[in-house]
């Protein structure tokens, strides 16, 4: 259950102090027989109480209920005293409504302020457990009368319609108590339960109203017409301000109305001399009433709740409609324009009113299929806007309606013919930068057998002054293969950069070395250093061997350059090669005694024209990368065993042992 409001605890504290004063009417509100009132206005309090707070405060109430009874005792008229009998129903009577207000508890709907009474549903739940507990008070009723037979239901006397007197069975004046209890406790239990959301609506500038003291003035002379003679036919008329007050005020005008009629009907029958048959005429009247105002006033407050929350929604709709990031068009059953948002009237210049009514065409061309082609948003000035729509058909109520989203697209379309142009820059940039990286690599890569080749051509020209033919034709051997590995080289890198794949073919691992350490034979003697080899039998690399020549020659090379920058004595470099754990792989790794790797250049050591050396381009590391993860591997620099630094790396394995073809490039030995 909900927690009560504010508001709601305090009136319900307000209506438990009503609830012992309320006993003080079966004193007052009486009629021709003696202890009955026609009016049971603390039971509709009690109901009230109960669904409010549950059981947990029952005990309260039953405590009201004695005070009741005391207040009675003390200030009750003495013609017509309390019995001690009387009391049982009256203390039995919060348990009696207990049940049916716990149901009603637990299906009536809660607010912020309350119960909420104001639809047909909850109305008629009120009136069918109002009725039952009503029933279960009557039947207490029957029971004292047939147990206890002083019991003082049982010896009333009623006149009957022609002035007879006769005795009142007790299940005729149980009826009557039946018949008051219905109509009392559903208007005071709807009143109650209904206070403080009247309390904070209900403005005293809307009962001064000419309408509102038009109402209160048919109520008056409607309960003047039917007393002091009771005749049946007189009370048609009060039917009328009820239905006037229900219709324009929905449920709570109708409990205002009804519980200033029946407190003037019950006044009424104190008051005057009414005999017993037509205050159960009156009785049943107001039972009429009681039904017809809530179930009229129940009709009119859902209709409204109706209208009003379809209101709300057409008002979200269109608030969300003219909100919408989209254009939307709705359009009737034969295509026309029903309806355009702000944004459809903004991209066409043209007021929404103007648009209702014409075709679709009128306003959206389409050029080319449904799939494929273009659709232009025409606007007042004859300009088409690109756009794309979707339409949706919803089924409603006498036919069908489209729902057309429009989404302009000119600032898609501009975006994307400046990507376009951004990308073409950007390819041309790339070619660009292409270009220059292969000249770099050209250049970095050919300066080794273009020196060789001038080294071994200057040499030969003095031998040949000093008539030393053997050894010239020696040198121009040597020249001849570096101008034919610099052609190769050239073929392979223009290769490389322009598919960015190898040519892998079958080398034998000791051939590749040994090819690698004939090359630098010299470079390696002049540098005062030794070259050793350490190569698995057996081995053969699936590779470009021109390119992981370049490789392993830019590798030895740096070495080099590291042990001529050391002080150290022992200059020695390894290349050793070793089948990988895995079986598809070799392990290649080229190692030196020199100082090892810079700490400065550590974290950049692959990057492009990243160098130590003066004269150096910073290239050979960056494409020697490129060219091992072409074949699948990785380069990584590290600390070696020989004490200065390691570069390592991986290249497959053939996969079969093939006859190997000849080597591509011929080496420099004589």
């Amino acid at each position: 259950m909900l927690s009560t409001s504010p508001s709601e605890t305090r009136w319900s504290w307000a209506l438990l102090a009503l609830y012992p004063l309320a006993g003080l009417l079966d004193a007052l509100l009486v009629s021709a027989v003696p202890g009955w009132a026609p009016w049971n206005v603390r039971a509709g309090i009690g109901l009230a109480l109960v669904m409010t707070w549950g059981t947990r405060r029952l005990p309260l109430v039953m405590a009201a209920a004695v005070a009741g009874l005391a207040l009675r005792a003390v200030l009750g008229p003495p013609t017509h005293p309390l019995a001690a009998s009387m009391a049982i129903p009256t203390l039995a009577e919060p348990l009696v409504f207990t049940p049916p207000a716990l149901l009603l508890a637990r299906r009536l709907r809660r607010d912020g302020e309350g119960f909420v009474l104001e639809d047909m549903d909850g109305v008629m739940r009120l009136l069918v457990l109002t009725m039952a507990g009503a029933l279960g008070q009557s039947l207490l009723l029957l029971a004292l009368a047939w147990v206890l037979p002083a019991w003082p239901l049982a010896g009333w006397t009623l006149t009957g319609w022609d002035g007879r007197a006769m005795t009142a069975d007790p299940l005729t004046v149980a009826l009557q108590h039946w018949v008051g209890d219905v109509a009392g406790v559903t208007v005071v239990a709807a009143l109650a339960l209904m206070a403080p959301r009247l309390a904070r609506h209900l403005r005293p500038v809307r009962l001064l109203r000419a309408q509102a003291l038009g109402q209160v003035a048919g109520i008056c002379l409607s309960v003047a017409v039917i007393f002091p003679r009771v005749v049946g036919s007189r009370f048609y008329p009060v039917f009328i301000p009820l239905v006037w007050v229900a219709a324009g005020s929905g449920l709570p005008g109708a409990v205002l109305a009804l519980a200033g009629l029946e407190a003037a009907l019950s006044l009424g029958i104190a008051i005057c001399d009414i005999q017993p048959y037509q205050a159960l005429k009156l009785q049943i009247l107001m039972l009429s009433l009681a039904m017809t105002g809530l179930l009229l006033g129940a009709v009119i407050s859902e209709r409204e709740r109706v209208r009003a929350a379809a209101a709300k929604g057409e008002a979200r709709l269109k608030t969300l409609i003219e909100l919408a990031p989209d254009g939307i068009v709705i359009l009737d059953a034969d295509g026309r324009v029903e309806q355009v948002n702000r944004l459809v009237a903004d991209l066409t210049g043209r007021a929404a009113d103007t648009l209702r009514g014409r075709p679709l065409a009128d306003l959206l061309r389409r050029e080319g299929g449904r799939e494929e082609g273009e659709e232009w948003l025409v606007a007042a000035d004859g300009r088409a806007l690109p756009v794309e729509s979707s339409l949706a058909m919803v089924e409603e109520t006498g036919g069908r309606m489209g729902v057309l989203t429009i989404r302009d697209i000119s600032a898609r379309k501009r975006a994307a013919a400046a990507l376009g142009q951004h990308r073409a820059a950007a390819e041309q940039a790339s070619r660009s930068h292409l270009t220059e990286e292969l000249a770099a690599a050209l250049a970095h890569e050919l300066n080794q057998p273009l020196s060789a080749i001038v080294s071994y051509t200057g040499a030969c020209r003095r031998i040949l002054e000093s008539e030393s033919q053997s050894k010239a034709l020696e040198l121009m051997g040597k020249a001849a293969a570096q101008a034919e590995r610099a052609g190769a080289i050239i073929r392979h890198l223009r290769e490389f950069y322009r598919t960015g794949q190898v040519d892998s073919a079958p080398v034998p691992a000791g051939d590749l070395v040994a090819g690698v350490a004939r090359l630098l034979a010299d470079e390696v003697a002049n540098a005062g250093a030794r070259l050793d080899l350490a190569v698995e039998d057996g081995l053969a690399l699936s590779i470009d061997r021109v390119q992981v020549e370049q490789v392993l020659i830019n590798l030895v090379r740096n070495a080099l350059d590291a042990l001529a920058d050391g002080a150290t004595t022992d200059r020695r470099i390894l290349i050793e090669v070793r089948a990988a754990e895995d079986g598809t792989h070799a392990d290649i790794r080229v190692a030196d005694t020199g100082p090892g790797i810079a700490e400065e250049v550590a974290g950049r050591l692959f990057a492009p024209f990243t160098t130590t050396r003066p004269t150096g381009m910073g290239l050979g590391l960056s494409i020697s990368r490129g060219i091992v993860e072409a074949h699948g591997g990785r380069l990584q620099a590290g600390a070696g065993t020989l004490g200065g630094a390691a570069f390592s790396f991986t290249l497959p394995l053939a996969p079969l042992p093939l006859a190997l073809p000849a080597q591509e490039v011929p080496d420099a030995a004589a």
